[in-house]
């Protein structure tokens, strides 16, 4: 009798968002990807989610792997990819968001972060800190600490509205504050 013995492998990624010409590379193009998931699978899982720039540079391809989006407690999911200046500098800005369903805890909503990514001194493309590191660039929407069954000490007016939930809405306020 023979046995067959399995090793682990990583499923395929595909693309879920892009890919978008970028005006920081002539001839460059970013986008996001994740793992595909298992068809087969009994539970489906999250995975993180990955993104990448691929340029011309020397004549070569090149792919570099930028960020990298993990679970953290839940699923990321890209709500948004957009482009813009701030003191004359090109960025690329990235929102993610992450589903926050905690019945327990009274938590219903998403929590919304916003990446911004530029060349730095050496020409590569990395995360900006102080602009990704803006308080006003991540929040919570929805119920917080509400009330509920399983919840019974929760707040009866317990929303949390988060104003920046579109890339139209946080173009607006980095216009008002970078600028």
């Amino acid at each position: 009798m023979y046995s067959i013995i399995g090793f682990a492998q990583a499923m395929p990624e595909k693309i879920i968002q892009g890919p978008f010409k970028t005006a920081l590379y002539p001839n460059g193009k970013i986008y996001f990807t994740r793992e595909d998931e298992d068809e087969n699978a009994a539970v489906q899982t999250c995975h993180p989610i990955s993104f990448f720039l691929e340029k011309n540079q020397n004549n070569l391809q090149q792919k570099d792997k930028i960020d990298f989006y993990e679970v953290d407690g839940e699923c990321p999911e890209i709500k948004s990819v957009f482009f813009g200046n701030i003191h004359n500098k090109k960025y690329i800005f990235v929102m993610v968001i992450r589903n926050s369903n905690h019945p327990g805890a009274g938590m219903d909503g998403d929590f919304y972060q916003i990446y911004a990514y530029t060349k730095n001194k050496e020409g590569i493309l990395s995360l900006d800190r102080i602009i990704s590191g803006d308080g006003n660039l991540s929040g919570f929407d929805g119920g917080r600490d509400c009330k509920s069954y399983a919840n019974p000490d929760g707040n009866d007016d317990c929303y949390v509205n988060y104003k920046y939930k579109t890339a139209a809405d946080v173009k607006k306020y980095l216009k008002q504050k970078y600028h």
